[in-house]
């Protein structure tokens, strides 16, 4: 708080006030009227009104912009640098290439893979589908065959059957006819087995094959993934801000190569007092001032679920940092620029203003006087931030009101229970500039009558 010029003033009346003492007792004359005029001794002062005000709750702090995208990009595979195509400060675009990496001896693993994966599913295929042609025909004739001998040795058994009945045949010649129609059945049912067989191989067979090839299969995946990893891109829209390696060097998995922030999102890191932690959540808008560039801009829409506290206090000045995200910052902003900002809590109606003239500091701590009775009494009060030559105060032992004398010039002379008389009689408050107002000094309004 601006005290100094008032403590100043004050001293000069203080230096005043004795000095007229001095010269009144100091005058000859009679020692009764002298004594008299001893007791009844009082000190001038100034006499005015305490003030209602509009406040608007708000603070300025300091800060900067910085990148809400900041990474370091890696390689996720080894090789030789081949080129870095990209300078610091270069601004590059999504998918832009950083870096490429000599990518020759993934190609020839790729190209590897590709063939065995021919020749795999060459193999799959021919077990899928069975024997060859050739294969076939001579398995199809010997099933007709053994058809053929089959229907033979059951019309001969039939026959015999006949002459067995006639009594031409013995019965051992029947027996001798069943075993053949048996023979030729067992025949039968053979190379229908291995007609069947030889149309397609074993299940087992063929998903052994088939797993050969989804294995090369998934090899050649991480190959052409390992060839695309050589060509280090870009993640977003940004701008690079250092180079970690340089080309020719040789990378393993992990070394950094370029780092970069992201242009298109940018946030304010703002430094402010411990006391507006519980505030934020009633934050009401915030306007930006970046002097540098001549930059002016306002924040409000959807304020607080733009803005985050950083936990880490400064431990010298317990100040808080947060940061607001700019969704969609103007073409002139960049990282690293400083700026200011006033980020305002709303309005408080009807807050008790003093004029600064008014406080005194001393032992006590600060406090204010009134005149009651003629006599100046003591009002301790806390005393916050001054606006326009008036101070907001707290009066927590309620003795100021509309209707008191509160004593302006000469505070700094008088003591408690001292005689005081007003140089003005007819005291009226004096309206300040509206602390509410968002208006500049140049274009001021005649104030109205403060609420009292």
């Amino acid at each position: 708080m601006k005290y100094n010029k008032f403590l100043q003033d004050k001293t000069v009346q203080l230096c005043l006030s004795i000095l007229s003492i001095l010269l009144l007792f100091g005058c000859g004359g009679d020692p009764e009227v002298t004594a008299s005029k001893k007791r009844e001794f009082s000190l001038p002062v100034q006499i005015g009104k305490v003030v209602y005000l509009d406040v608007v709750d708000q603070v300025r702090t300091v800060g900067n912009i910085q990148a809400d995208q900041r990474v370091t990009i890696t390689t996720e595979v080894k090789g030789q640098i081949d080129r870095i195509p990209v300078a610091e400060g270069s601004k590059v675009r999504q998918g832009d290439v950083l870096a490429l990496i000599d990518s020759r001896e993934y190609d020839l693993e790729l190209g590897r893979l590709e063939t065995d994966l021919s020749v795999a599913q060459l193999e799959f295929e021919k077990s899928n589908e069975g024997l060859r042609p050739q294969e076939k025909e001579k398995l199809e004739a010997q099933v007709n065959a053994d058809t053929s001998a089959h229907e033979l040795a059951i019309k001969e058994k039939a026959r015999i059957e006949q002459l067995v009945a006639q009594g031409f045949v013995s019965e051992s010649e029947m027996d001798q006819s069943t075993d053949r129609v048996r023979r030729a059945g067992d025949a039968l049912r053979s190379s229908k087995a291995a007609l069947e067989a030889g149309k397609s191989s074993r299940v087992e067979d063929i998903q052994q094959k088939k797993s050969v090839v989804e294995g090369i299969q998934k090899q050649i995946d991480i190959a052409r993934l390992n060839v695309s990893k050589a060509s280090i891109r870009a993640p977003f829209s940004g701008v690079v801000i250092a180079k970690k390696i340089e080309q020719g060097a040789f990378a393993s998995a992990g070394t950094p190569v370029v780092e970069m922030i992201g242009s298109s999102r940018l946030k304010a890191v703002l430094e402010m007092p411990q006391d507006y932690r519980k505030k934020l959540k009633n934050l009401q808008g915030a306007e930006f001032l970046v002097r540098n560039l001549n930059l002016h801009f306002k924040h409000g829409r959807e304020l607080t679920r733009n803005i985050r506290v950083i936990p880490d206090a400064n431990i010298y000045s317990g100040n808080i940092k947060v940061q607001i995200d700019l969704p969609k910052p103007g073409a002139s902003l960049f990282p690293g620029v400083n700026l200011e900002a006033i980020m305002q809590f709303g309005t408080r109606k009807d807050v008790l203003h003093v004029p600064s003239i008014a406080l005194v500091i001393g032992d006590n701590g600060t406090v204010v006087y009134i005149m009651k009775d003629k006599r100046a009494h003591l009002v301790p009060v806390k005393a916050f931030k001054e606006r326009d030559d008036y101070v907001e105060i707290e009066d927590f032992t309620h003795q100021l009101g509309p209707k008191v004398d509160l004593i302006l010039r000469g505070s700094g002379a008088v003591f408690p229970g001292a005689n005081v008389f007003p140089t003005n009689l007819s005291p009226e408050a004096e309206t300040p500039f509206n602390a509410a107002s968002n208006k500049p000094e140049t274009d001021k309004e005649p104030a109205k009558t403060p609420k009292t």
